[in-house]
């Protein structure tokens, strides 16, 4: 008589390369970032490590110092210090860590005894379905095809190709939910609606550039889009490798506050401090309940990459802005790295991202030198004049590029309220351009050209 072979013996694991990832991660920052990228829970066997590598995810992404006392109170704090192996044991993964450089050989390892208990596991199921008998041969031959395909591939998804059928299927599911409930659709919007007519806003798995020279406002209108989509309760994640945070969240308590932003630089030409504090605190309450996160300093490509993974583990991600490619690239550069061959691994690294965490990209641009017509107004850009390798134009969903007309026109008062957004690429919507207006008293982009405004307490020149 024949028996099942079951899973009778002890699953596949490395007790040694689990402990040795999670106390590199609790000693060095820069080991939490290589796990992050390359691990998840459930690639940890013992639940006391799912437990510990979860809550130093979580940890990281609030900004907390992972240290080893700070560890134990969270999760003593979280009621699972315990269920992780008590204060001494968590203690104990420090001790005899290898060499930091060898976490990724450590983190490999588990991932590799991940990856045999999968295939164990879906052997197994192979096996109980066959022993049931209550499917056709046929069905359990291509459920099981399907699913060592999914295990063969980097993702886990299925290599399988499908039929148009099944294309039809799936593309008339997502219409069809969209029409019924079109809110269930992330799109992500400007909040101006001559430009949100023309784009239809952005969706998960876009990769979108927005492209402008210095000071015509790519960071301004990437803000607005990241701001707005916050108020939908979207989560975002954006890196600044240009402003700071203060001068990110400045902008936006000029906004909501409706004091010029100049004034934020110049008090000295307040005569009414009180009046504007008190504006400036209302717009600050207000400010403060937002989920926006930003990292304004030590932006490297692998940052990137393990940040927004690691905030996307551990409280969820929808959106990620990155300001701006190029010193993003050069701050990640060896000196034996070529600048564009680089750029075009971080856009095609950026599009991978978007895809596997299900998420819109925003990467901002600088253009090549500005050419004279262009800078003068009499023709329009062009995305062969991104800078950079072409493989930024081609690999992106959606490229805007961004305009004051006042710097056109040489910087003349009367235009500083004009500017244009050219839709230079739009994959499956509309190309084209759009005039709109731009407030500088509160550096915001506006449907119109702002009029007049009421008097604030502020003196004039």
């Amino acid at each position: 008589m024949h028996t099942s072979s079951s899973l009778e013996r002890p699953l596949p694991t490395s007790l040694e390369s689990e402990r040795a990832v999670l106390g590199a991660a609790i000693l060095n920052g820069d080991a939490l970032m290589e796990t992050i990228q390359s691990l998840s829970r459930e690639d940890f066997f013992f639940p006391s490590h799912q437990g510990v590598f979860t809550t130093l995810v979580e940890m990281s992404a609030e900004g907390r110092p992972i240290e080893l006392a700070s560890l134990v109170e969270t999760l003593a704090g979280k009621k699972e210090l315990e269920h992780c192996g008590g204060a001494g044991y968590i203690s104990q993964l420090t001790d005899g860590v290898p060499n930091f450089n060898n976490v990724k050989h450590y983190a490999a390892v588990v991932k590799s005894y991940s990856r045999r208990r999968d295939l164990i596991h879906t052997c197994h199921a192979i096996e109980e379905q066959s022993f049931a008998g209550d499917e056709p041969i046929q069905e359990i031959i291509e459920k099981a095809s399907r699913a060592m395909l999914g295990l063969m591939s980097a993702q886990g998804t299925s290599a399988l190709p499908a039929t148009w059928a099944e294309a039809v299927a799936s593309a008339m599911n997502e219409v069809i939910a969209a029409i019924r409930n079109p809110a269930a659709v992330m799109r992500l919007v400007s909040g101006i609606k001559k430009l949100d007519d023309m784009t239809a806003g952005f969706r998960r798995e876009d990769l979108v550039l927005i492209v402008g020279g210095t000071s015509h406002g790519k960071s301004t209108l990437a803000q607005q889009i990241a701001v707005l989509a916050d108020s939908q309760t979207y989560k975002g994640l954006i890196f600044s490798a240009e402003m700071s945070k203060e001068a990110i969240a400045k902008r936006e308590l000029s906004h909501t506050s409706e004091v010029p932003l100049y004034l934020l630089r110049r008090p000295e030409k307040i005569y009414s401090p009180q009046a504007i504090i008190d504006k400036l605190m209302y717009a600050a309450a207000e400010e403060s309940k937002r989920s926006l996160l930003i990292v304004d300093h030590d932006i490297t490509p692998s940052r990137v990459w393990s940040i927004s993974e690691m905030v996307h583990k551990s409280q969820g991600l929808d959106f990620v802005i990155v300001d701006y490619d190029q010193l993003v690239v050069r701050e990640g550069l060896s000196k034996h790295d070529n600048e564009y061959q680089e750029q075009a691994r971080f856009v095609a690294d950026a599009l991978e991202l978007a895809k596997r965490l299900h998420i819109c990209f925003i990467l901002l641009c600088q253009p090549r030198k500005m050419d004279v017509d262009v800078a003068s107004g009499k023709r329009a850009p062009r995305v062969e004049e991104i800078f950079g390798s072409s493989a930024v134009a081609n690999t992106a969903h959606h490229i805007l590029w961004v305009i004051r007309r006042f710097f056109q026109k040489q910087m003349n008062v009367e235009n500083e309220g004009e500017a244009v957004v050219y839709i230079l690429k739009a994959r499956n919507d509309k190309a084209g351009h759009v005039d709109i207006g731009f407030d500088p008293e509160r550096v915001l982009f506006v449907d119109e050209p702002p009029g007049t405004t009421e008097q604030l307490p502020y003196k004039d020149d």
